[in-house]
C-alpha cells in the first residue's frame, strides 16, 4: 500500500511540475494568434487564386488513374476559397479555409476496353469523382464485350486547412493534388506563413514538393471520395 501511495505522489509532483512550469504549453499559440494566421492565409490566397483563375497555369503533374486514362499537360483552369468560423470565448474566429479549384485538360479522354475493366475503371472514376460516360459495344451476336469509356476532361480538386485551436495544429487535406488521392498533412500553427502557401501553391502547380516537408503524415485516404 506504501509504494502505491509514494508512486501516486511521484506522479502528482511530476503533473505539478509540468502544470506549473512557463513552457508547458509553450507550443500553442494563443487562439486570437491563431486567428490571424488563419486571417492572413485566407486573403493571401484568395488574391493568388484570382491570379491563377486568369492565368491558367500549366500543372506540372501526371494524373493516371489507369485503364488508359490518363490526364496529360493539364492546367489550374478555376478556384474558389471559402472560410468556415466558429465561436470562441465570444470572438468569431477561423476555423477552416477551402480552395476548391479544377485542373482541366485540353479534350475528353476516351479509352476503349473489355467490359470487366470498363467496371473496374467506373469504380476508380467515381472514387476520384470524375465525370464520365460508357458506351458498350456490342458484337454482331449482340455480345457486349468491349466498352468505350468516355471523361470529362476536368478533375475536381481540393485543399482545405482545418484549425484545432486546443493543439495549435492546422491540418492540411489535399484531393488529386498531385494525384488521384486524398492525403491529410499535420502543422504546428506557427509555420503557418506566406512561404508555406506560396509553397502549397507550387505544389498544386508541380514546381516543386517542398511544401510536403515542412508537415508530418496525418493520414491516407486512397482514392478521395
Amino acid at each position: 500500500m506504501g509504494e502505491k501511495t509514494s508512486f501516486l505522489d511521484a506522479l502528482r509532483n511530476e503533473y505539478e511540475t509540468v502544470q506549473h512550469s512557463p513552457t508547458a504549453h509553450a507550443a500553442v499559440e494563443e487562439y486570437k494568434v491563431i486567428d490571424a494566421r488563419m486571417r492572413k492565409s485566407f486573403r493571401w490566397l484568395e488574391k493568388a487564386i484570382t491570379y491563377l483563375n486568369t492565368i491558367k497555369s500549366p500543372i506540372q503533374h501526371r494524373f493516371n488513374l489507369g485503364h488508359g486514362i490518363v490526364f496529360e499537360s493539364p492546367r489550374f483552369e478555376r478556384g474558389t476559397v471559402g472560410q468556415h468560423t466558429q465561436n470562441m470565448r465570444g470572438f468569431s474566429v477561423i476555423d477552416e479555409i477551402n480552395l476548391y479549384y479544377q485542373i482541366c485538360i485540353a479534350k475528353p479522354i476516351t479509352a476503349e476496353m473489355w467490359a470487366i475493366d470498363a467496371e473496374l475503371a467506373k469504380k476508380e472514376l467515381e472514387r476520384a469523382n470524375l465525370k464520365f460516360a460508357i458506351r458498350r459495344i456490342q458484337d454482331g451476336d449482340g455480345t457486349v464485350r468491349r466498352c468505350m469509356v468516355t471523361v470529362a476532361p476536368e478533375i475536381p480538386a481540393a485543399v482545405v486547412f482545418r484549425a484545432d485551436y486546443q493543439t495549435g495544429t492546422i491540418t492540411a487535406t489535399l484531393v488529386n493534388a498531385d494525384r488521384f488521392d486524398r492525403v491529410s498533412l499535420a502543422f504546428q500553427s506557427n509555420a503557418i506563413k506566406e512561404q508555406i502557401l506560396e509553397e502549397l501553391l507550387k505544389f498544386i502547380l508541380g514546381m516543386d514538393r517542398a511544401f510536403l516537408h515542412h508537415s508530418r503524415l496525418a493520414g491516407i485516404q486512397g482514392r478521395p471520395t
